[in-house]
């Protein structure tokens, strides 16, 4: 094959598989839009698209150009087609779409498109006629269905010479030529279809995730050339992919939410110079991790390395299902800025103002989804501000973040009351925020919860949520009543007064082995302050006597006595949990409470 596209003649027939559409967008997930748009003959559509703007024999008229390939998208490959042969060349793809992968990457190398003897432009043209137009010095080829008379262009010119006129040409942009060269192309399927896939580097995905404060998970994503998926009609990750990824589904799913932010061309953008020039270096040792540096390198770029929030606390939140990714969660706490507000349609238009999208309703729809990233963030750190006062330890950044992150929502939401004190509904909406999340939010629980992680209360490693480090002459009361030692007395007040002290949680919070929460268990089940059982999503073996209420997730299940002190609303039978508030009291009232509330029934029943 020569390094330059040579345009045939209209006997030439090429060989572009007629894959099924469905395959065509699970294979290029993520990095195409308009899924739906996509058909069989996807790639044929591109690979004469690349043959009208070489041009070649037959008269120059409109009638020759080709309809739209899928939804135009795939001009965006252009200078960034290193994102489809990094993906096409790692282990995690499945079979049958690394073979579409490899086959879109042939028609590329066969088409104008790597030539560096070609310049090509984007942008918008009004008035075209039919499809395209071309000559002896270029084309211009419609890419899409033109909507109110205008729609996206592609334009071809070689040697510098000037394409014929289309119509109205509104804002072209020149395409950045980058890796993806014809030759670079034709060795990187020769390799994979003679070696097999790049061996995996799990040092590398460290590496990425150390240099850039994605986690782990999205690291390996990105580098498996999948930083996240464009739709969420399709199975993401199977479990082959999973395992040779070294994720969980949880995970998985925990860093496709991370890199949700990212749209079809900042993924393209990202991997754009991710390969190297000597495409037989990625089977080389170290090869992925040569990958991972030009990696980070863009990602850093563009956006601030991000602090990592410690491993044990990632984990944490990965369970809370706020809607929000782990990372990004954490991240709210540990860097709270400007990044938790919802993004204005103005600024998004400004970042991107480069990138033409084929549709300007696809347009709108990226700018709505940012807001409802936004709205998200400020939904997700209320519901977390609770977690990270109560499940994180003392000297926890995350946790040592949440008063700042506090100020910063007061600052803003402040501002937006009326008269009466309320803030309008719309503003409301707008933060993604309910009337009594501001309310709590303004009132003195978050306050007192704030200003004790801020005053440093407690010991460092040591938690709210246990109570000999935030009511340890409580505890002492609590032993003296029940003549019972330290450890029992503060497991029974966990158990009398938190929403869901299960074992996994308790051990943590009290730093117990298994064996020692068994013993404390056995001194109260003993006493008959607690009885055994084994109830659905309890995470637990000990119970308070008395009806039980179930719940569905995100809902804790809890005894039926406990609702009033926790505010929790249960069915008309008490059978079921239907609410539970953000808390109405710090974690040290809440346990003064629960003994007094106890003690006074247990003088009532005498």
């Amino acid at each position: 094959m020569t390094d330059h596209f040579e345009a045939s003649d209209d006997n030439d027939v090429w060989t572009a598989a007629r894959w099924p559409g469905h395959e065509i967008t699970q294979a290029l997930q993520g990095l195409i839009s308009g899924t739906g748009m996509w058909r069989n003959d996807a790639l044929v559509g591109i690979e004469r698209a690349g043959r009208y703007l070489a041009g070649g024999s037959g008269p120059d008229h409109v009638a020759e150009a080709p309809p739209p390939a899928g939804d135009g998208s795939w001009t965006r490959f252009l200078g960034r087609i290193a994102a489809v042969a990094l993906r096409a060349a790692a282990p995690s793809t499945r079979p049958e779409r690394r073979e579409v992968l490899l086959n879109l990457l042939e028609v590329w190398a066969r088409s104008p498109f790597p030539d560096p003897a070609y310049r090509f432009r984007t942008g918008q043209v009004t008035g075209a006629e039919g499809w395209g137009v071309r000559g002896a010095s270029g084309a211009v080829l419609v890419t899409y269905w033109p909507k109110h008379g205008t729609g996206p262009f592609l334009e071809a010119r070689r040697d510098g010479a000037e394409p014929p006129v289309a119509g109205t040409i509104g804002a072209p942009l020149d395409v950045p030529q980058g890796w993806g060269t014809r030759a670079q192309l034709c060795r990187l399927i020769e390799l994979v279809r003679q070696r097999g896939p790049v061996p995996w580097d799990r040092g590398a995905v460290e590496q990425l995730a150390q240099a850039t404060g994605m986690s782990t998970g999205a690291a390996a994503l990105v580098l498996a050339g999948n930083p996240g998926a464009g739709s969420h009609s399709v199975p993401f990750l199977d479990a082959g992919e999973r395992r040779v990824l070294g994720l969980t589904s949880a995970e998985a799913e925990d860093a496709r939410q991370e890199l949700d932010s990212l749209d079809a061309l900042d993924r393209l953008q990202l991997l754009s110079a991710a390969l190297p020039e000597e495409v037989s270096e990625l089977w080389e040792p170290g090869g992925l991790r040569r990958v991972a540096d030009r990696i980070a390198q863009e990602w850093t770029t563009h956006r601030p390395a991000g602090r990592a929030a410690p491993r044990a606390t990632w984990e944490a939140a990965l369970g809370l299902r706020t809607g929000l990714s782990a990372t990004r969660l954490c991240g709210l706490f540990l860097e709270p800025d400007a990044r938790v507000f919802p993004v204005r349609a103005d600024e998004r238009a400004a970042s991107h103002r480069s990138v033409p999208l084929p549709l300007r309703s696809a347009y709108e729809d990226a700018v709505r989804g940012e807001n409802r990233t936004g709205r998200g963030a400020w939904r997700a750190l209320v519901q977390a501000l609770p977690w990270a006062y109560a499940d994180l330890p003392a000297g926890d950044p995350v946790r040592g973040g949440a008063p700042e992150a506090v100020r910063m929502l007061h600052g803003v939401l402040e501002p937006l009351r009326d008269a009466s004190g309320r803030i309008p509904a719309d503003d409301l909406w707008m933060h993604g925020l309910s009337a009594q999340q501001a309310e709590w939010l303004r009132g003195h629980v978050c306050a007192r919860a704030m200003a004790r992680i801020a005053d440093r209360s407690l010991a460092e490693g040591r938690y709210e949520s246990d109570p000999r480090a935030c009511v340890p002459e409580l505890v002492e009361r609590v032993a003296r009543h029940l003549g019972v030692e330290e450890a029992p007395a503060a497991y029974y007040l966990q158990v009398l007064a938190l929403e869901a002290p299960t074992d996994r949680r308790v051990r943590r919070w009290m730093s117990w082995s298994p064996r020692e929460l068994r013993a404390a268990r056995a001194v109260l089940v003993g006493r008959g302050l607690l009885v055994e059982d084994k109830r659905p999503r309890a995470g637990r073996t000990a119970f308070l006597p008395g009806p039980w209420a179930h719940a569905a997730a995100p809902l804790p299940p809890m005894e039926q006595w406990k609702a009033p002190l926790l505010g929790a609303t249960l069915s008309a039978d008490g059978d079921t949990v239907q609410d539970v508030p953000l808390p109405a009291h710090t974690l040290p009232d809440l346990f003064a409470l629960a003994w007094r509330r106890m003690t006074a029934s247990q003088v009532s029943a005498g």
